[in-house]
């Protein structure tokens, strides 16, 4: 049997910054929500990359929580590290920060849970490795994992429902 690599949520830590101009605003003159979307992502999935060290694809956004808004001007910082792992898949936080570039004032925009699954499954040497958090905010955010967990598997029941009642059909075909 194969030993389990511990790695750490640092090791995992994907980094992004970016400025704000005006072609990524919204009608609000804020950053469109959907870029901070692409953003998490990416820096997700490069998280899960380095944990596994084998491809994933995006299962789920579990949770995005939108704090305030991104102003033209700023600078975002995305981060993203491992924050827990099952059999088959690993769960990403990510956040980003905004610093306003005239006054150096720095605050979280937005924040995410994201599940990645492990693309081949079936591979017998596959070990997951164990995740060991270090600092207090990956304490934090990595002891709660079992929770979410479980809160996810209880609605990925409710959504097989959902998925069923799912018309494919373009309205106009409905009759």
């Amino acid at each position: 049997m194969n030993e389990r690599p511990k790695v750490t949520c640092n090791e995992t830590r994907t980094i992004r910054s970016d400025f704000v101009f005006s072609r990524d605003l919204n009608d609000k003159d804020t950053y469109y929500g959907g870029n901070i979307m692409a953003h998490f992502d990416s820096a997700g999935g490069g998280a899960s990359f380095k944990f596994l060290k084998n491809a994933s694809f995006t299962a789920t956004v579990d949770v995005m929580t939108f704090v305030s808004p991104v102003h033209k001007t700023e600078e975002i910082y995305v981060e993203s590290y491992v924050s827990g792992a099952g059999k088959s898949s690993v769960e990403a936080f990510t956040k980003m920060i905004a610093t306003d570039l005239k006054t150096n004032q720095s605050r979280v925009v937005a924040y995410a849970f994201l599940t990645y699954v492990l693309e081949n499954r079936n591979n017998p040497d596959f070990v997951m490795p164990e995740l060991v958090p270090e600092s207090e905010e990956e304490i934090a955010i990595c002891q709660d994992y079992q929770k979410r967990r479980q809160l996810n598997l209880e609605k990925r029941k409710d959504n097989k429902a959902i998925e069923a009642a799912i018309s494919t059909k373009p309205i106009w075909k409905k009759h």
